[in-house]
């Protein structure tokens, strides 16, 4: 039986401008309920399922996404929907003005969608540590400043069923990472048990939150697939990303054609940058650059205005 304190729920200030903002401020994330279509999900969740059953791992025949013990050799299975949902879920009236009135500034949505199909686990073993994921986005996404949208595709009625769990404040900690760690895990003992919040969620329902608050998903205790949805997004006032197709590589030198102008980009790569492939161990050697930016390639690239990126990471979409 998993046991965490239950988050503080947002949803009485939406409209309250200012009690959003010093809410934000303070924890670093804010649970709100109803501020996502449950039509909507139901029919994402019939994209999941999807999926799912293409690689075998449930049977359609049942009403619940019950695993039928396959094993898959992809990482995340739901994301074979590519950006079907997302186009949808990034035109949610109250979504967009939550975040409109957290960023005082039109939102700015990143290409970045997480379809997440957490697999059963079984039992919890005596002394398990249940945050061992635990992680700030900000480390492995240097100088984006985004913002995370996670939210269920079904109900998660429990929290032994998978679970998403995030820990207020951590924001005010900065960087939590081990960097001498060889998987630049956050060390088991760095944030206190007692800062961790979560919920049964239900469909409707949106965790917001910062991309350097501390985030974990909770072992899944039950016999069904966990589905939830995340995304990024950013105030439209500051520095974005260049999101594109790679056009050619010169030694250290990527030039992107960029999605929204059609213009090309040519950023720097240097030791210093946070070179991603998407799998759950994302660093690249600079050495390898070849393994995430070759011509023709999906990136998206954060740089300042000398060029040198800060981050080049492999995407999806």
């Amino acid at each position: 039986m998993i046991n965490v304190a239950p988050f503080a729920d947002s949803t009485p200030l939406i409209g309250d401008g200012d009690a959003l903002r010093a809410r934000w401020a303070e924890d670093g994330a804010l649970y709100f309920h109803d501020v996502i279509d449950p039509k909507l999900m139901a029919w994402a969740e019939q994209h999941y399922r999807k999926a799912l059953a293409d690689e075998e791992l449930i049977d359609l025949a049942n009403e619940v996404p019950v695993w039928t013990g396959k094993k898959s050799d992809t990482w995340r299975p739901c994301d074979a929907i590519g950006t079907t949902v997302w186009h949808e879920v990034v035109r949610l009236p109250m979504l967009n003005a939550i975040l409109r009135e957290l960023f005082k500034a039109d939102p700015a949505w990143l290409p970045i969608v997480a379809h997440r199909s957490a697999f059963p686990e079984g039992p919890l073993e005596e002394g398990q540590n249940i945050f061992a994921g635990q992680h700030q986005d900000a480390f492995f996404n240097e100088g984006m400043n985004s913002t995370i949208c996670w939210m269920p595709v079904r109900d998660i009625p429990d929290l032994d069923h998978g679970t998403f769990a995030v820990a207020p404040g951590t924001h005010k900690l900065g960087n939590l990472h081990d960097r001498n760690h060889p998987r630049y895990r956050v060390p088991e003992d760095a944030i206190p048990k007692d800062m961790w919040r979560t919920a049964p969620y239900r469909v409707g329902d949106v965790v917001i939150f910062r991309d350097d608050t501390a985030h974990a998903a909770l072992p899944n205790l039950s016999n069904q697939f966990r589905l939830s949805l995340d995304l990024r997004v950013g105030s439209s006032l500051a520095p974005q990303p260049v999101a594109g197709t790679v056009d050619s590589v010169n030694g250290h030198d990527v030039t992107i054609r960029s999605d929204d102008t059609g213009e090309l980009v040519t950023v720097h790569v240097s030791e210093e940058t946070f070179i991603r492939e998407m799998n759950p161990y994302p660093r690249v050697p600079i050495g390898e650059l070849s393994r995430v930016a070759y011509p023709g390639a999906r990136v998206l690239a954060m740089a300042g205005k000398d060029r040198m990126a800060k981050v080049l990471r492999r995407n999806r979409y």
